[in-house]
């Protein structure tokens, strides 16, 4: 694919095939995580990959069991340069995770980026983590299923059906860009009210604990 196809169709994916990732096809998407910029060229990032249901269960989140496969992005919390005052360690994980999500999407895979895990403490003795290595975040892969999308999920992810088909996002480059220093615009996030996320949280409660 294109870069700019890949990049701008990339989404996030939640319903997967009955279907295994190709070892070669994981390998490409792990290799992309690996050339991702990271604080002082670290590269202090290590990836679990699993496969087992089991194992996956132990990340207590039904919606994480949907996807055949999965990555636990770890990376090493005492080589910060700037202190954990800017976490640069986090920064360098994400960045590697949205390589791996990209190169999923340039290869015909979807996935799904997972920040809602347990404690540190329970995964790290669930997976044998030491202490020394934080649990970033959870990246799904697998096939998507080819199905439509309800009309409720399109207007959960993009406000509209309408917006769904044109994939426009929350806000544009004049509600989202500041020159020089931070300022705000009608409609733009900081105008966000609370009860949004409060319906976020709803939704995911009643949808993703569920399992459904």
């Amino acid at each position: 694919m294109e870069f700019e196809e890949v990049l701008f169709s990339r989404r996030s994916v939640r319903r997967f095939q009955d279907r295994q990732v190709p070892e070669e096809l994981l390998e490409k998407i792990l290799t992309a995580g690996l050339y991702a910029p990271s604080a002082c060229n670290f590269q202090a990032w290590k990836f679990i990959v699993l496969t087992d249901r089991a194992q996956m269960e132990k990340l207590r989140f039904d919606l994480v069991l949907r996807a055949p496969c999965g990555v636990l992005v770890t990376y090493r919390n005492d080589l910060y340069v700037t202190g954990r005052k800017h976490r640069d360690y986090v920064q360098s994980a994400a960045a590697a995770i949205e390589n791996m999500l990209l190169e999923a999407k340039n290869l015909g895979l979807g996935g799904c980026w997972i920040c809602n895990l347990p404690r540190q403490g329970a995964l790290r003795r669930a997976f044998g983590i030491p202490r020394n290595f934080d649990v970033i975040a959870y990246v799904m892969l697998g096939y998507p299923q080819e199905e439509a999308n309800t009309d409720k999920q399109m207007r959960y992810h993009y406000g509209s059906a309408r917006d769904a088909e044109l994939r426009t996002r929350r806000y544009g480059l004049a509600q989202a860009v500041s020159r020089e220093r931070f300022t705000q615009v009608p409609g733009d996030c900081a105008q966000e009210k609370r009860p949004w996320a409060e319906k976020v949280r709803f939704f995911v409660k009643e949808h993703f604990y569920k399992g459904e």
